[in-house]
């Protein structure tokens, strides 16, 4: 392959994974998730939210040490629910993501917050962190700033149930 035609592909790469997918419920949301990921976490959080960006960078380290295994986090935001504007949103979240280094897929949430927290049964307060099997099946949950210690060795423990 020419050299041109790989960094075509690259940047196609690259342009197809910073561009910020919208969903609006449930769904959408298990959707996007890989066919062959056993096991899913769904981390609800916002930019604005202090103890959402706090946890940000220990949920991509989990994530990160996750990558080559059976289990898949997607990030949904609810930026869109105090944005003035739904392009100006996703440019602040795609911007955060950037500037923080987040490796692991995040979706923009553009449906009312409340359906997703009635769909998802949490009560609206966010961080809240759900963890699903292929099914969709919730098998684990940690509401508020995640114990990451907690997260990993939940995760560890799923993914060998389903070996």
């Amino acid at each position: 392959m020419r050299p041109l035609a790989v960094l075509t592909l690259l940047l196609a790469a690259v342009t197809a994974r910073a561009e910020l997918r919208e969903v609006k419920n449930l769904d959408e949301i298990q959707h996007a998730f890989r066919p062959d990921a056993r096991i899913r976490v769904v981390s609800v959080w916002a930019t604005w939210c202090a103890p959402c960006v706090a946890e940000i960078a220990g949920v991509d380290d989990v994530a990160k040490s996750f990558r080559k295994s059976a289990v898949e986090i997607i990030g949904v935001s609810l930026d869109d629910a105090v944005a003035s504007n739904r392009e100006e949103g996703k440019e602040k979240l795609s911007r955060f993501l950037r500037e923080k280094k987040v490796g692991f897929p995040t979706l923009y949430y553009t449906g009312k917050p409340g359906d997703l927290a009635d769909e998802m049964h949490f009560e609206g307060a966010i961080p809240v962190t759900i963890v699903f099997d292929r099914y969709g099946r919730e098998i684990a949950r940690g509401e508020g700033v995640l114990d990451m210690k907690w997260f990993r060795d939940t995760l560890k423990m799923l993914e060998e149930k389903t070996r």
